[in-house]
């Protein structure tokens, strides 16, 4: 039999809290292999490597209910789940090292803070332009490199037409949450759907992984969670969960 770890020498050697691995245990994510009648919890092998990638996957950003479903994937797609992590996780680190280069310039030259120039890093964030979406998350990827590269051509006709299809579709999702249909209500995965087309075809290309993660961004960025619950209370983890559903289906 191979060597077995009680929770507290799990979590001495991983350095999570016992009441963290609890929390795994109960809700299925981290079962260890065997149960004594004391009902202690010891752990092999296998759990140790399972805890291992728990941990990766949340260090990487992802929710618990991700880091599930990442553990159930096949390779194929759990490497897509990963590479488009990793292009959100590109833009952020771009844009952190952005606000440490104008953070030096203020603290070397002092600048006034009346210089327009010092609010480029900011990039004024707008929930109703995808771009701004775009850039904010995966700055100078391809991703955001096309998107700007078909914005340039719109006009302001078009951005009207962009609106108001927007408009459309949000108040088409409001319908179905005010009328309590499951996310896997064929009427919600039509529309979402819709939505996730309407990026592909006026920024970028957007596959329905891509989309779920855009999904996650709306519970986890509190100015994502704000736009949507100003149209409806729920609604942001309504797309949450209708984007992943979009994805499974």
């Amino acid at each position: 039999m191979s060597k077995t770890l009680t929770i507290g020498e799990v979590a001495n050697q991983s350095g999570i809290s016992l009441r963290t691995l609890r929390h795994y245990d109960a809700i299925g994510l981290l079962v260890p292999a065997i149960r004594g009648d004391n009902n202690y919890r010891y752990y092999q092998q296998s759990d140790l490597e399972r805890l291992y990638q728990i941990l990766m996957f949340r260090a990487l950003g992802f929710s618990l209910r991700q880091v599930s479903e990442l553990l159930e994937m096949n390779q194929s797609e759990r490497v897509e789940q990963l590479r488009a992590q990793r292009d959100i996780l590109s833009a952020d680190i771009t844009k952190l090292e952005q606000m440490r280069q104008q953070l030096d310039t203020f603290i070397e030259e002092k600048e006034s803070m009346g210089n327009p120039e010092m609010f480029s890093i900011f990039e004024g964030f707008d929930p109703d332009e995808f771009a701004d979406e775009a850039r904010e998350r995966w700055g100078d990827t391809q991703v955001y490199q096309e998107s700007a590269r078909r914005s340039k051509q719109y006009s302001q006709e078009d951005w009207q037409k962009f609106r108001r299809e927007s408009d459309a579709l949000n108040s088409a999702m409001v319908d179905c949450l005010k009328q309590g249909l499951p996310v896997n209500d064929s009427k919600v995965l039509d529309i979402v759907e819709k939505m996730r087309l309407q990026i592909d075809q006026w920024f970028y290309p957007c596959s329905r992984a891509m989309h779920a993660s855009l999904g996650e961004m709306y519970v986890m960025d509190a100015r994502f969670t704000a736009t949507y619950e100003k149209l409806h209370p729920g609604m942001a983890q309504f797309m949450r969960d209708a984007t992943a559903a979009n994805l499974a289906r």
